[in-house]
């Protein structure tokens, strides 16, 4: 891949790449797909600055001049990436930004750490508080990935309005992905592949995401579920009667392929969280024929659209009661899937990487 030297540089873009060296989660995959998409429009124009050691995939690498730094980590990005990036605009898409940065636009996901703190521990929420606090103040643009969050933005961090670009997440990424079953253990196999319902949870267990009412439910009413991202904790499950979610498997971290596979097998794609920035398994599982079931609470009206059952996020109950009109009225499952599909057509990584090149114009930089 081409590496750029330390002399002199005219003004460009140059573009916060430490979240290539983090996993996978929804804010990485957003950070990538209008990364990539935006170094393709403008070949040699943005300098990928990303840390020590960093894999830079070829289609990043092929368009983009990358800078890979001696440093890691914070180190990287709040003190080094600061310096190099000075005569430029520096664009921050993963969520954490340099606090020192003078020319930057930055992406604000949300503002979970400070509606939802008992979620994080001490250190974590004191350090983004301060920083979210300062990027709200001093960058140039405020992107974040919904209406909703737009409002949090301003209500929480009093961010000018006239300074936020809603710049939301796509759902054609899932068109790439060949379907691949994951293993999954013989009798979560058996289910997955049989004829016997079940539906497919992706998230953690951050209180949040409000994964525990969900599962208990499903457990109550005897729903087999699949869960993608969290893993069993005993100190989550135990309980005095052994196993607290029997009907329950917990798959971890899967690969993109696998998560497809998932989508297209499952009965329904059960989103419980209380509280997003944007929620992309919602438009992952329309984009791929999965009905949807959700809580009527954050984003998620906005984002799913039509093309979801909303559920009273104080019932966790009301989910398993969704879920089962799905099972039990195929007419329902059928208008649900094709409201679903035209719903995350409105989301197109494409039109997204518009709407971050309006942004960057609106904070001076012309590509």
């Amino acid at each position: 891949m081409p590496r750029v030297s330390v002399g002199h540089r005219r003004r460009e873009l140059a573009l916060n790449g430490r979240f290539l060296s983090q996993a996978t989660t929804g804010t990485q995959r957003y950070a990538l797909e209008l990364a990539t998409r935006l170094v393709a429009r403008h070949p040699g124009r943005v300098v990928l600055h990303v840390p020590r050691g960093t894999a830079v995939p070829a289609e990043l690498a092929g368009s983009a001049r990358v800078r890979e730094s001696r440093a890691t980590g914070q180190l990287f990005e709040q003190v080094v990436l600061p310096w190099l990036a000075r005569r430029d605009l520096l664009v921050s898409l993963g969520g954490p930004a340099p606090v020192a940065a003078r020319r930057q636009v930055a992406t604000l996901h949300d503002v979970s750490v400070f509606r939802h703190p008992e979620t994080y521990s001490r250190a974590f929420r004191t350090w983004y508080r301060a920083m979210y606090r300062v990027l709200a103040r001093r960058a140039l643009r405020v992107l974040t990935v919904s209406r909703f969050s737009a409002r949090e933005l301003v209500a929480v961090l009093g961010v000018d309005a006239g300074r936020l670009a809603v710049v939301p997440n796509g759902s054609d990424h899932v068109d790439r992905f060949t379907p691949a079953r994951p293993v999954l253990g013989a009798d979560a196999d058996a289910v997955a592949g049989g004829d016997e319902p079940w539906v497919l949870c992706v998230g953690t267990f951050a209180r949040h995401k409000n994964l525990v009412p969900a599962l208990d439910a499903f457990e109550g009413a005897g729903l087999r579920s699949v869960v993608v991202g969290a893993r069993g904790d005993g100190r989550v499950f135990a309980d005095a009667g052994g196993a607290r979610w029997a009907h329950a498997t917990f798959a971890g971290r899967v690969t993109d392929e696998e998560l497809a596979w998932l989508y297209d097998a499952a009965s329904a794609l059960v989103f419980p969280s209380v509280y997003e920035g944007f929620g992309i398994p919602v438009v992952e599982a329309q984009r791929r024929g999965c009905p949807v079931v959700a809580l009527h609470t954050g984003p998620v009206p906005e984002v799913a659209g039509d093309g979801a059952v909303l559920c009273d996020p104080d019932r966790p109950e009301a989910l398993v009661e969704a879920v089962r009109e799905v099972l039990e009225h195929p007419g329902r499952r059928s208008q649900l899937v094709a409201a679903g599909r035209r719903n995350a057509e409105r989301y197109t990584w494409d039109g997204s990487t518009d709407l971050l090149e309006a942004a960057l114009a609106e904070a001076g930089w012309h590509g």
